[in-house]
């Protein structure tokens, strides 16, 4: 991962929000725009563009064992295997979604845009909220589909103005 648009925080000691509150009181509701957009995404699968449009946009999270600061030129993301045994990042889209158990074995969540995730990934996917109910996962060809079919700001690209 490149440095651009990182700010490095310890997922452990996250600061208190409204939507860190929200998730509390039914750990299943959307906190997020993005969240939001993956329930709608679940509910109807012809919404799964605007789900990626949506991703390429947000903020997410994804965890590193080391702290990542201005000057770390690659940062290392937690890294996971899908079903299939073929390797996925996790991502988060809040810090209260990420588990604990994710949080003792890499402590710091660093924040990116979705679509920085997918230019710097290469033969790797990546899953958002791992076993929480908004989730979904990409694999690594899904995600050199979106990189070729979306545009960083999430826009498609063969979208005439």
């Amino acid at each position: 991962m490149s440095e651009e648009n990182q700010q490095s925080q310890n997922a452990s000691s996250a600061e208190e929000t409204p939507a860190a509150t929200a998730s509390v009181t039914d750990p299943n509701a959307p906190v997020t725009h993005f969240e939001m957009m993956i329930r709608a995404g679940q509910n109807d699968p012809a919404l799964s563009g605007q789900v990626i449009a949506s991703f390429m946009a947000s903020e997410v999270y994804f965890l590193s064992r080391e702290k990542v600061t201005g000057e770390t030129k690659n940062a290392q993301p937690m890294l996971l295997q899908n079903a299939a045994g073929q390797p996925v990042i996790a991502l988060f889209t809040h810090l209260a979604r990420i588990p604990g158990t994710y949080i003792d074995a890499a402590p710091y969540g660093v924040q990116v845009l979705g679509a920085t995730i997918v230019r710097s990934l290469i033969d790797t996917g990546f899953v958002i909220n791992p076993g929480h109910e908004l989730s979904f996962e990409i694999d690594a060809e899904g995600v050199k589909t979106i990189r070729e079919d979306f545009n960083p700001d999430g826009t498609l690209k063969n979208q005439q103005a």
